[in-house]
């Protein structure tokens, strides 16, 4: 038996790692409560993906971690975390 299923990408599992610890170092920053995490943390996952795929259809020359497009992955996770902070503030 392999060390990881088959469906399961060391990139894809690396990613949700990166992912997620960049949206659980903006929640001991930003945050308050469990669900402030959680909701960072999917925030995080999503703006990660989306800097993969802008990442992937730019070509830029940026450093990579093998598939993993780690600056652009970074750079809208923080853009997606901040969003949330924007749009979760109270008025």
């Amino acid at each position: 038996m392999p060390p990881l299923p088959n469906f399961l990408a060391p990139s894809l599992l690396l990613s949700t790692l990166l992912a997620a610890l960049v949206g659980t170092l903006w929640f001991v920053w930003r945050g308050r409560t469990l669900r402030d995490w959680a909701i960072d943390v999917l925030a995080a996952l999503l703006g990660f993906g989306l800097g993969q795929l802008v990442g992937w259809l730019l070509g830029l020359g940026l450093p990579t971690i093998g598939d993993i497009r780690v600056v652009e992955g970074v750079i809208f996770a923080l853009l997606a975390l901040w969003l949330t902070q924007r749009l979760r503030r109270p008025a």
